[in-house]
């Protein structure tokens, strides 16, 4: 049952498969044996806990598929809202600390690279050697969550990161920022170790992957960017989802107070 499930999801609603493998894991236990009123009251005892706004989402979207999956009709409520969360962006004097302890020229390019290309971490762990074009400085970021291919500009300091790591590593594979023993990619977990150890070198607060892609987009912002240039850059489906970082970013609203406040 749990595959045609599955298939259901990567197929009709055309989900990626990460999303799918996690809706799948939080399948409650029996449910293939549940009658649609049982699916709506478990549904409601959800509702009623203290669970968080993330989880009551999920676990909306989850039965709303399933009941689709089972061809029941009723389920048609709306998702629980979601609470937006501050991304937590990186100060600049914390990312020049960070940089400063790096030494492997590998670690380097990589975290230069995110810090310049606002990639996601699966993105830039995947990036390939024939996605860097040296001459354009810029990188092709392929088979994404959005399913929207797309080539990002990429800073001369990232791309000397890159030419350096290179020159020294003798990378034969098909991956740019492989792993130390083989010509596979970095895996996540690797990634968040490399940027855990340097954050505690630096003796600032532990940075994350992902904390590299939001401090791109807030910088970005703060220096006059466009809202839709930058959502292309991160690839975005929805403006909407980039729009988050203007409502949250601290440093524009404070550039565009000061210059638009009137003066009583």
């Amino acid at each position: 049952m749990k595959e045609e499930f599955y298939r259901f999801l990567r197929g009709k609603k055309n989900l990626a498969h990460g999303t799918c493998t996690r809706m799948l894991s939080r399948m409650p236990k029996g449910i293939a044996d549940w009658d649609e009123p049982q699916i709506h009251d478990y549904y409601f005892g959800i509702l009623d806990k203290d669970y968080s706004a993330t989880h009551k989402r999920q676990t909306h979207y989850l039965l709303k598929y399933w009941s689709e999956f089972r061809g029941y009709k009723g389920f048609d409520y709306k998702p629980p809202k979601n609470h937006v969360s501050r991304r937590r962006n990186v100060e600049i004097e914390d990312i020049w600390k960070l940089l400063e302890v790096i030494e492997d020229t590998r670690d380097l390019a990589l975290i230069l690279t995110a810090f310049y290309s606002g990639a996601r971490p699966s993105e830039l762990i995947n990036l390939k050697m024939e996605d860097v074009d040296f001459d354009s400085s810029t990188i092709a970021i392929r088979n994404t969550k959005t399913y929207k291919n797309r080539t990002v500009p990429i800073h001369k300091k990232a791309m000397y990161a890159i030419r350096k790591y290179l020159a020294t590593s003798g990378n034969a594979g098909p991956y740019l920022f492989k792993t130390k023993r083989g010509d596979g990619p970095l895996k996540i977990q690797t990634y968040q170790k490399i940027l855990r150890i340097y954050s505690e070198k630096a003796g600032i607060k532990r940075v994350t992957p992902y904390n590299c892609r939001h401090s791109y987009a807030t910088e970005f912002l703060a220096n006059d960017g466009s809202l839709l240039a930058l959502q292309e850059l991160l690839g975005h489906s929805n403006v909407a989802m980039t729009s988050v970082y203007t409502h949250q970013n601290q440093k524009m609203l404070r550039k565009a107070y000061d210059k638009a406040c009137p003066e009583f």
